[in-house]
């Protein structure tokens, strides 16, 4: 009965739209057995990704609606499913395993399920980025290095989205925490995930997180720059959450470090960087700055645009101002969908029509 429950928890996670594949060495549902219990499971296999009222959801399945309310308060809490609240009416989901599930397990990691994960990013993790064309994340660059003259939308602009951000919360990074579990992590900063509106509060409500103010936020903002931490949001023009991922540790820029994925099958940039031979004095700091290696230098420094991602490190540190930030040409970029909502949709029709 155990095992079944898990494969068909498996299966569902698998048609949500990002998906959460079955693995020739059944890494996923062990994954799952350390996260869930097999009624936990038979329960999760009930959510859909449309939020519903316990009431909405009793009538749904048949459940009674006072036992139907305990175990999803209960699994929201263990971050098996999502919770968020509007005025007095609380509203439960289900969740993609990533970007979702996994990072709500930030106050159960062990390393054990590290362990786990790190066999399962092997096995998967490429493939369960490769079925659709949208990507899960995009990069936003440094704002300093945006020219003026680029004119660039609103969405690109990190600083004035965490502006106009009324709930903002704080966390560890579970990707830093996860490798230093195993012994492999580095000295970046952890406290550096962003979260905002639902998100936020789910976070906060979970004590896997803690408010913090704007002013708070763009300080976040700033110490993750200068720790060389790539900006990196769910590819929305409409955010609610921000890492600050690392070449290291992250899943998303391992993908392009350690998988040798191509950058545009990990995340969305629409910036790439240019290096002026005759300013480069061929130091080197860019070398050190780049998360994903896309710099040569060899008397002067070379930028790979392909496997540049347009962050934007070098381009601050930059003593001789050689390092610059070009916005791509229109028509090679278009807009992020507006909500997660709107980009899970997109997925989901471009898993449906076979990805790329």
């Amino acid at each position: 009965m155990s095992e079944t429950s898990y494969r068909k928890l498996q299966e569902h996670l698998d048609s949500l739209p990002v998906g959460f594949p079955k693995t020739d060495s059944g890494i996923e549902i062990r994954i799952l057995k350390k996260i869930f219990t097999p009624e936990e499971a038979e329960m999760a296999v009930k959510l859909t990704m449309m939020p519903e009222t316990v009431e909405d959801f009793s009538k749904r399945t048949g459940m009674d609606s006072s036992e139907a309310g305990e175990k999803l308060e209960a699994m929201a809490k263990k971050g098996q499913i999502f919770r968020m609240k509007r005025g007095e009416n609380v509203y439960y989901s289900a969740a993609v395993f990533v970007p979702g599930i996994w990072e709500y397990q930030l106050k159960n990691l062990d390393r054990e399920l590290a362990e786990l994960f790190e066999e399962f990013y092997a096995d998967a993790f490429e493939g369960t980025l490769k079925q659709s064309n949208t990507q899960l994340f995009r990069i936003l660059p440094i704002e300093e290095n945006i020219s003026p003259e680029m004119d660039v939308m609103p969405y690109h602009q990190v600083r004035d989205l965490i502006r106009s951000q009324r709930t903002i919360a704080v966390a560890e990074c579970i990707c830093r925490k996860e490798k230093r579990l195993l012994g492999q992590g580095c000295n970046h900063l952890s406290e550096v995930c962003l979260l905002f509106s639902h998100m936020a509060r789910f976070y906060v409500e979970n004590d896997l997180a803690r408010f913090i103010t704007v002013e708070e936020a763009l300080e976040v903002l700033d110490k993750a720059e200068e720790d060389g931490l790539v900006h990196s949001p769910v590819n929305t023009q409409h955010i609610m959450g921000l890492c600050n991922c690392c070449g290291c540790c992250c899943g998303l820029l391992r993908g392009i470090t350690q998988l040798n994925m191509h950058p545009s099958q990990v995340a969305r940039s629409d910036f790439y960087c240019v290096s002026d031979s005759e300013l480069c004095s061929g130091c080197g700091i860019c070398l050190e700055r780049c998360p994903v290696t896309a710099i040569t230098v060899d008397e002067i420094a070379v930028v790979d645009r392909e496997r540049c991602i347009g962050c934007g490190l070098c381009v601050s540190t930059c003593p001789t101002e050689a390092m610059s930030l070009v916005a791509k040409s229109e028509g090679v970029t278009t807009p992020p969908p507006s909500t997660s909502g709107d980009m899970l949709m997109q997925i989901a029709v471009e898993r449906m029509k076979g990805g790329n």
